[in-house]
């Protein structure tokens, strides 16, 4: 239960007069429901762009290329403002009257809103702590400069006005936190702690040396205007960069000083006010679903001990006698699981994807889209690998991006299911396939970013777009990607890994576990070294929930697949029920358990085979 004060001051938060802001268009309906739905969701989603500049011009937006988002403390209400209006709206539309794509769509936009304004109640949590460790706009400056246009003077002048801005935003992000410190809402120190070191390696560097200065080099060379433009514009340029520099420290001394001295003393969310209600709403925002805590603990135990069982099968086969720890230890000192430079693992990725997957991807996927994903060296050190979507126009393409700084590190057995989950047929075909299949922007172009808000923010629907990924690195066992017993350890190891999540993050947040705990769990359980498991529990600490999203949306996945073979028996095709879940994108697990239904019933039908004895739940 919330404290009284606590739901108090909620209450007097949303006695408020909701209102139409100036950006709304007037609302008529005018009698076609299809068209009015559509008309809305287009309208929601240039509102989104317009509160999200920079994620709007990641996904090749232009109408607000000079703005920054904005960070004060009265965004809260007014989006919850906005996003109330457009939910009265949507209700106006009779959902009885449009089509069954279109309800399926009417379903997942009124949960993206009302996501949204349900957890209203927890702006003054996640939302008011925007910098942590794994997330700042400092971090990946490589990927800023990749998705930004700098193909007019324009271009050059809207990234400028960004830079001006900067100082004003990081004010406000200072403001935001100092309210989680009077509200006692902070992070621990661990989401914190590295983050003054990581902006002084940005700010350490002379602004024209730095990542964000290089368009005005050769970029700016090339385009056609005077030398004295072009010197204004780097001048410019420079000033901006300082400006920001200083600005980014005075954040680093509010971090390491004020704010580090007021973190939380719990490593779970659970030593919150109200902690234990704001994990569930953090762990219902990622699943898409309500389930208990308790509930995803239990499924963690049973996975970690259905895959601890297939591990030892394959000790057992190789003779080994030891603990699965002291296996992959054995596996990873053997040279020939080793490349010896950065080239060759991008090199043994690109084939993995291109020689050995692609070709078989028709056994359980149809019409493929055109649209093959490139492979790229990752800019920094973090995760082993990372996938990023490309552009709707094509100018951009999909991205596997590997970590190759320290080539040994990399163990070729475990290369072939990260490779699968990362691009094909995990997130690179989920990508090509939701770009294709005509869904509408708000659907299509996810802002998956600002984990930070959860679960006052609109949600990604990672148990769908997460479940996906450990699902693919399942159906390389149906594809014959795992050459031998090796490789497929290596896919035993990750997925183990996605099922302890659910017990160490429950276990965190809502058990009270300590770090060293969660830490020993781990280590216990997969092939992880010590150094890794850290940087996974502290960031299972910053962001609650989303780690579970994973293996709960796997499992939903093949619980559907099996209930639609078993209703269709031998009119089942695999490879409809896999275009079925991608042409619809990202949606809530109940909605996708919908479109399930549907198809099963339609088909039943169409067979004569009916559809008695489907659990619908």
């Amino acid at each position: 239960m919330l404290s009284i004060q606590y739901s108090m001051r909620v209450a007097a938060d949303l006695t408020v007069v909701c209102f139409v802001c100036a950006f709304f268009a007037p609302w008529t309906v005018n009698g076609d429901a299809n068209s009015d739905l559509s008309a809305l969701e287009e309208e929601f989603y240039r509102w989104h762009e317009k509160i999200a500049p920079e994620f709007a011009t990641s996904v090749g937006g232009r109408a607000y290329n000079d703005k920054l988002m904005d960070m004060s403390l009265s965004v809260f209400q007014q989006q919850y403002n906005d996003v109330q209006e457009f939910i009265n709206r949507t209700k106006a539309i009779d959902r009885s009257q449009l089509s069954r794509e279109q309800q399926y769509s009417y379903d997942t936009f009124m949960d993206t809103m009302t996501t949204f304004t349900s957890n209203y109640i927890w702006k003054d949590f996640g939302p008011l702590n925007p910098i942590n460790f794994m997330e700042s706009f400092f971090l990946d400056l490589d990927y800023t400069i990749e998705v930004t246009p700098f193909d007019t003077k324009g271009d050059f002048e809207n990234y400028i006005a960004r830079m001006e801005a900067r100082p004003t935003q990081i004010d406000q992000i200072i403001a935001r936190m100092d309210e989680s410190v009077r509200l006692g809402t902070t992070y621990h120190l661990v989401s914190v702690r590295q983050v003054p070191e990581q902006i002084s390696q940005v700010t350490s560097v002379a602004p024209r040396e730095s990542t964000l200065y290089k368009p005005f080099n050769e970029t700016l060379d090339k385009l056609a205007i005077t030398q004295n433009e072009k010197d204004d514009l780097r001048s410019r340029a420079e000033q901006g960069l300082r400006g920001m520099w200083t600005a980014m420290n005075r954040l680093s001394q509010y971090i390491s000083g004020d704010y580090s001295h007021h973190t939380r003393g719990t490593y779970g969310v659970g030593g919150l006010p109200s902690g234990g209600n704001y994990y569930r709403a953090c762990l219902k925002w990622h699943l898409s679903v309500d389930m208990a805590p308790s509930q995803v603990h239990q499924t963690g135990l049973k996975e970690v001990d259905r895959i601890s069982q297939l591990m030892h099968q394959v000790m057992t086969k190789q003779g080994f006698n030891g603990t699965v720890a002291e296996y992959y230890s054995f596996l990873k000192a053997q040279p020939r699981f080793h490349k010896s430079s950065a080239e060759e693992i991008l090199k043994a990725y690109d084939d993995l994807i291109n020689v050995r997957i692609y070709p078989k991807l028709p056994q359980l996927f149809k019409d493929i889209p055109d649209s093959k994903v490139r492979v790229k060296a990752l800019p920094y050190d973090g995760p082993y690998g990372m996938y990023s979507s490309g552009s709707e126009d094509g100018t951009r393409p999909g991205t596997f991006y590997a970590n190759v700084l320290r080539p040994n590190d990399t163990s070729t057995f475990s290369m072939v299911s990260l490779t699968l989950h990362e691009t094909v047929p995990g997130h690179h075909l989920q990508s090509i396939y939701q770009l294709a299949a005509g869904l509408p922007d708000f659907v299509k172009n996810i802002e998956y970013d600002r984990y930070y808000a959860v679960p006052f923010h609109f949600p990604f629907y990672t148990a769908y777009t997460e479940g996906w990924g450990l699902y693919a690195e399942y159906l390389g066992e149906e594809l014959g990607v795992y050459q031998d017993d090796n490789e497929k350890m290596g896919r035993y190891g990750d997925e183990i890994f996605r099922a302890c999540r659910l017990v160490v993050d429950t276990g965190l947040h809502y058990f009270g576990w300590s770090r060293e705990k969660a830490i020993s769990y781990l280590r216990e359980h997969t092939p992880m070294p010590r150094a890794e498991v850290e940087i996974e529990i502290d960031r299972y600490i910053t962001w609650p929930g989303q780690a579970c999203a994973y293996k709960i949306g796997e499992l939903k996945i093949k619980e559907l697949r099996e209930r639609a073979k078993t209703a269709l028996g031998s009119s089942f095709d695999v490879r409809e029920f896999h275009s079925l879940l991608l042409n619809h994108g990202p949606v809530p697990l109940g909605v996708m358990e919908t479109i399930v239904n549907d198809y099963i019933s339609d088909n039943g039908r169409h067979h004569g085979e009916g559809t008695a004895g489907v659990m619908i739940g």
